[in-house]
Parts: C-alpha cells; sequence; structure tokens
C-alpha cells in the first residue's frame, strides 16, 4: 500500500454497544438517583426515548456549542444525551441549560465512562496484524492511552511479545473531530446529504490538522488517503470534502440516509465486515 490509512478506533475496530453497556447501565442509574424515580421507570422511558431520537435524525444530535456535529443514535455514548435531555424533561427538573450541560457532559458522561468495558469487532486483531508496514495511524477523539490499551489487548502473545507494538505510537488521540471553527475556510461551510434536513457541518479544523500533518508526512496528495470510521458525521465528511476515499463501518444504527449517500458516492465504500478494510487500502 503506497497511500495513507487513517482508522478511527471505538465503534469502528470496538463493538461500541457491548462496550457501552454498562456506560448506559451506569448513567440512567444515576438518572434515577438525581430525579428520585425507580430505575425500571427511568429505563422504559429511555427505551421510548431512544426509539425518537433514532426516528427524528434531523431534530436529535451531539450537541457541541449549540449545534448538532453528529447523530445521536449512532452509539450508546451519543444516544444518552439527548435521551438524558428527555428524560430531565419528562421530570421538570434541571431546568437550566447551563447546570444540565454541566451536569450531564462534565460529570455523569465522565464518571460512567470509565466504566466502559473492551469488546472487539470480528476480525479487529487479524486486520490490524495484516496492516503492519503500511502507512496506517489511528486517529480517535478517545485518549490516547485507553486506546493504546485496547491495541496491547488486540495484539497480546502468549510469550509476552505484541503482535501490534508497531501501532501503538501512531495513535492520535483526542483529536475532537466534534469541534467546528466557522473561521477555517479551507472547506464550505457545510454539505448536504440527501434525506437529511439539517446541513453536516464541515469546518472541523482541528481534525484536518491532524490528518493533513499525516498526509504530508507520508508525502501523498488527497486522493491516496482512505479514511475509516463508523459516524460519517464525525469520521469522514471532511476527509470526503477534501479529496480522500472514506470507509464507513456500518452497525445496525447507522443511519439510513449515510448509508445511502456513500453506497452513491465514487469515493465512498460501506463496510460490512473488518476484513474488507486491508483490500480497501490496497486500491
Amino acid at each position: 500500500m503506497s497511500g495513507l490509512l487513517i482508522l478511527d478506533f471505538d465503534g469502528t475496530m470496538t463493538d461500541a454497544e457491548a462496550e457501552g453497556g454498562p456506560f448506559r447501565t451506569g448513567y440512567l442509574e444515576d438518572l434515577a438517583a438525581l430525579t428520585g424515580q425507580k430505575p425500571a421507570e427511568i429505563e422504559t422511558l429511555a427505551v421510548q426515548f431512544e426509539a425518537e431520537v433514532a426516528a427524528d435524525p434531523q431534530s436529535y444530535g451531539w450537541m457541541f456549542n449549540g449545534r448538532i456535529v453528529a447523530p445521536a443514535s449512532v452509539d450508546p455514548y451519543l444516544r444518552i444525551m439527548p435521551v438524558a435531555r428527555r428524560i430531565f424533561d419528562h421530570y421538570d427538573c434541571f431546568r437550566d441549560e447551563t447546570d444540565r450541560t454541566r451536569l450531564l457532559d462534565a460529570i455523569l458522561y465522565k464518571y460512567n465512562y470509565t466504566k466502559t468495558t473492551m469488546a472487539f469487532r470480528p476480525g479487529a486483531a487479524e486486520v490490524l496484524r495484516a496492516l503492519e508496514g503500511t502507512h496506517t495511524w489511528v486517529v480517535t477523539n478517545s485518549h490516547t492511552e485507553p486506546v493504546r490499551n485496547k491495541i496491547r489487548a488486540l495484539g497480546g502473545q502468549e510469550d509476552g511479545s505484541n503482535a501490534l507494538e508497531w501501532l501503538l505510537d501512531r495513535v492520535h488521540g483526542r483529536a475532537r473531530k466534534y469541534v467546528i471553527d466557522e473561521d477555517f475556510e479551507k472547506l464550505p461551510a457545510t454539505m448536504q446529504l440527501p434525506g437529511l434536513s439539517r446541513p453536516v457541518l464541515l469546518r472541523r479544523r482541528l481534525y484536518y490538522e491532524v490528518l493533513d500533518e499525516l498526509r504530508r508526512s507520508a508525502g501523498v496528495g488527497w486522493e491516496d488517503v482512505l479514511v475509516v470510521g463508523d459516524i460519517f458525521e464525525l469520521d469522514l465528511c471532511l476527509p470526503l470534502a477534501l479529496g480522500a476515499r472514506v470507509g464507513l463501518v456500518l452497525n445496525p444504527f447507522t443511519p439510513d440516509y449515510e448509508r445511502a449517500f456513500i453506497a452513491a458516492h465514487a469515493r465512498g465504500h460501506l463496510i460490512e465486515a473488518l476484513a474488507e478494510i486491508p483490500g480497501l487500502a490496497r486500491h
């Protein structure tokens, strides 16, 4: 492979639903305590509101600085945020938005995120081992060291060596793909996807700077870059707009409009199984 391969990690190489199960459980338990309601009642409401969020991607999403920067339905971490707000609305509590945001994002999210487990998608270890010797990097919103720990777990050998040692220094954590900078005029402000009424925001300067540094270091043009991720708006919209190829790793919660858009795009690939990634990278 002469080009550059950029992989997202959590949700892309991992099973986000399995990893995030304890996170969701703990978060809902805390919401029950804060609202003074029975956990079973909070669980019933959560299931109802999760279905409503999934059915209306136009209205619900990950809100950052007052704007939707990603869909809310794709993984348990994004899904819980609008659901928690709906639960607070239902019980008419924590109405002040500043206090609510601090509580949900800065306290409950971070506290319960520590409860996540490791769960990998089938074939993750084999795919990463097959990529040794290529220009492959991991660029993730997650913190660097937790992702390295997952890679160590994937690559561990009986003799104590690690088959994925080569990848550990190629992890760029805290990429902040969700940060929008309206002054970043290298790209249009938005793009429109058929089936989605709200715009997809493109001016993600911090994410661009990471990708562009890796591209320059590899000595390739954007046409020789392949970016693989599980959330189009976070991982793929920016590189696609720059001219890169993109691979969308599917899960049961991938929005239909994302699937259709990537399937129809000349530089888009739908990835059902991780084993497809090395072949795509060689093209």
